[in-house]
C-alpha cells in the first residue's frame, strides 16, 4: 500500500514525521510532500509516484491567496486537481485539523469550498468527538456521513524531542529562581492563540514568585510589537521572541512548572500533548477537543466566555501540586500511541483498498 501525505508540515511539527514512521511500522510505503509546480496536487504525484491514498492534512494553503479572486482562483484549481485525482483511481483521505484558516484571511470562499471538498473525499479522520460533530455541522453534511468519518486521536510527542536537561539545569540557564511558579506559553505567536490577553491577565496576579516566559516567533511586526510594550510594564515576564528548534524545546518545557495556550479557537491542540508529553499540567480554555484530551487531575480548564476565567485558572495553579499534576499528564500521554493510531488509519485505508485488491 502506498501511501502520500500532502502538504508535508514536517518541518515544523513532528505529527506527521511520528505518524509516518509508525504507519511504515505497519507495512505502508509513506512518502511527504508539498506541492510541486503549477499544479501542485499533480505535481507531487508525477515526482513521488501514484499512490493508493491521497492523505490530506493543512488543506488550506491549497485554497487560500492574497485576495478574494486569487482565492477563487487557488480553490478551483484544487478542485481540480481532486477530480483529476479521483478519475484515477487514487482515494483521497483528509484529516481535519481544523475547520478553517485560524487568521481567517477569506472564511465564507474557505467554507464555500471546503464544504464541496468534503464530497468528494473518501474518508475524514478528526481527532475526538466533538470534531466529528462540528465538521457536519460546519460542512452541511448529513448525519448518514458518520460513517465516513473516523475518530484517531492525535498521538503524543514523549519521543518526538531531546529531554535530559534536568528543571535546575534548564532554570540556571534561563536566570530564574528555584522557588519560582513558572508558567509558560510556547509556541508561535498568532492573534488566535491569545497571547496579548495572557499577558494581561498574568499581570493581575499578585505574586512575587510568579514568573511567565513567553517562548516563540511573533507572527507579525504588529503582534511583536504589542507584546514587547505589554511585557516592560512587569518584569516578572520574560520573552524569548524568535523561532524555538526542536533542540531547545526542552529548555523551556523543562524549566516550566505549567503550560499556558490560552487560545481562542482550538479544534485539536497538538500543543496540550506536547506540554502532557514534558509531564507538564496545562491551563487552557475548555473548549474543542480539549476535555476529551485534558482532564482536572492534569489540567485547570476554564471558560473563555467568562471574563475572569483565565485569571481564575493562573490563581488556582499558584496553589496545586503541579508536579503530581504532570506526572499524570505524562501517564495520560502515553495512551495516545503512535502504533496504535497508525493500526487504525491502515484500517480506514484498507477499506477502500480491498475491493481494489490493492495488499497492505
Amino acid at each position: 500500500m502506498k501511501v502520500l501525505f500532502l502538504p508535508d508540515g514536517s518541518r515544523s511539527n513532528p505529527y506527521q514525521r511520528e505518524l509516518a514512521e509508525a504507519l511504515k511500522r505497519h507495512g505502508v510505503d509513506v512518502t511527504l510532500s508539498d506541492g510541486i509546480g503549477r499544479l501542485p496536487i499533480l505535481g507531487a504525484i508525477r515526482a513521488r509516484g501514484k499512490p493508493d491514498i491521497l492523505h490530506l492534512h493543512w488543506t488550506h494553503g491549497f485554497l487560500i491567496a492574497s485576495s478574494r479572486v486569487k482565492t477563487v482562483i487557488k480553490s478551483l484549481r484544487f478542485l481540480f486537481e481532486l477530480l483529476v485525482v479521483k478519475f484515477l483511481g487514487i482515494k483521497i483521505v483528509w484529516t481535519v485539523h481544523n475547520l478553517l484558516e485560524h487568521e481567517r484571511h477569506h472564511p465564507q470562499l474557505e467554507l464555500f469550498f471546503n464544504r464541496i471538498l468534503v464530497r468528494l473525499y473518501d474518508h475524514l479522520i478528526v481527532h475526538c468527538s466533538f470534531a466529528r460533530e462540528a465538521v457536519i455541522q460546519t460542512y452541511r453534511l448529513p448525519d448518514r456521513s458518520k460513517a465516513k468519518i473516523s475518530i484517531i486521536p492525535h498521538g503524543h510527542y514523549i519521543n518526538s524531542y531531546e529531554n535530559k536537561l534536568s528543571q535546575e539545569e534548564a532554570r540556571a540557564r534561563m536566570k530564574l529562581a528555584k522557588e519560582d511558579r513558572v508558567f509558560l506559553y510556547l509556541g508561535q505567536i498568532r492573534p488566535y492563540k491569545g497571547v496579548l490577553q495572557l499577558i494581561d491577565t498574568f499581570r493581575k496576579l499578585e505574586s512575587p514568585q510568579a514568573k511567565l516566559v513567553i517562548a516563540g516567533k511573533p507572527a507579525n511586526e504588529a503582534i511583536e510589537a504589542a507584546v514587547k510594550k505589554r511585557c516592560r510594564l512587569d518584569n516578572r515576564i520574560l520573552t524569548f521572541l524568535q523561532f524555538v528548534p526542536d533542540r531547545e524545546i526542552q529548555l523551556y518545557m523543562n524549566a516550566a512548572d505549567v503550560a499556558v495556550f490560552p487560545y481562542q479557537d482550538i479544534l485539536t491542540s497538538g500543543a496540550a500533548l506536547l506540554a502532557m508529553s514534558f509531564g507538564k499540567p496545562i491551563i487552557i480554555p475548555n473548549i474543542g477537543c480539549v476535555p476529551e484530551i485534558v482532564d482536572c487531575q492534569g489540567g485547570f480548564l476554564y471558560d473563555p466566555s467568562k471574563e475572569e476565567g483565565l485569571l481564575e485558572a493562573l490563581k488556582q495553579a499558584l496553589g496545586r501540586d503541579l508536579a503530581t499534576m504532570g506526572k499524570h499528564n505524562i501517564d495520560k500521554a502515553r495512551n495516545f500511541d503512535w502504533d496504535v493510531i497508525a493500526q487504525k488509519t491502515v484500517e480506514v485505508y484498507q477499506q477502500y483498498l480491498s475491493s481494489q485488491g490493492v495488499s497492505k
